[in-house]
């Protein structure tokens, strides 16, 4: 398991964690007991899950409630809570866990579809409605270019929207996307200081999940939540 913390001014601290093969699955599909049980493991208190779609959705939990969000068609969550965790997972796409200095969170689920049609956008602003305080982020273990080959149309697309940063080469030389560049230039764009980049590719280290290198259904966590001083 990856581990970051992060202390508030107001002397609470902010909790990140991304979970590992070792961790075992995450997957929301499998909702019962035993993911329950690796839920707690990591932190226990209530996770909030979505049923990720590849959208630009972000859900205010504490405007909806915690059953209402509970496996809601979103990839972007946020809360002002203390008693709660946001959760993303992963298995090749960017998690991002967000945060303000005064306590507001968000977890982000951004697949290259996800880039594109903003839903790092949507979380930043649904956060700024809560909170005039600088943001920070940390992006979690995903795909590298050296595994994400491309089609040169969609590549192209993508890089006239966020830079030519996006352009990369596969390991074989094929054209690849860097979706974390793609992250970077987002985050930057929107004023959200990057604390942490883990740069570890999901694909071709043993370590982690992968549904493009490996076809694997199970899911690594990225799970961020507010700790009380």
């Amino acid at each position: 398991m990856r581990f970051f913390d992060r202390a508030l001014v107001d002397g609470r601290s902010i909790r990140v964690r991304s979970t590992e093969r070792s961790d075992g699955d995450f997957s929301v599909g499998g909702v019962g007991p035993e993911l329950e049980a690796r839920r707690r493991a990591v932190v226990d208190r209530p996770w909030v899950w979505l049923s990720q779609v590849h959208g630009d959705v972000c859900l205010d939990v504490d405007e909806l409630g915690i059953e209402t969000v509970h496996g809601s068609p979103a990839d972007a969550s946020l809360t002002c809570q203390t008693d709660i965790a946001l959760s993303i997972q992963t298995a090749d796409c960017v998690p991002i866990a967000l945060w303000s200095e005064d306590g507001v969170i968000a977890a982000v689920h951004a697949g290259w579809r996800g880039l594109e049609v903003g839903v790092i956008d949507a979380a930043v602003l649904s956060m700024r409605e809560r909170t005039s305080e600088p943001l920070s982020a940390v992006i979690g273990p995903s795909i590298g270019p050296e595994c994400y080959e491309f089609g040169e149309a969609d590549l192209v697309r993508l890089e006239r929207r966020f830079g030519s940063g996006v352009r990369s080469n596969t390991s074989t030389g094929r054209p690849a996307l860097d979706v974390r560049a793609g992250v970077r230039s987002e985050l930057a764009r929107l004023g959200v200081s990057i604390e942490v980049d883990d740069a570890v590719c999901t694909a071709c280290a043993g370590d982690f999940f992968s549904h493009r290198a490996r076809s694997e259904n199970e899911r690594q966590a990225t799970v961020i939540w507010i700790e009380e001083s």
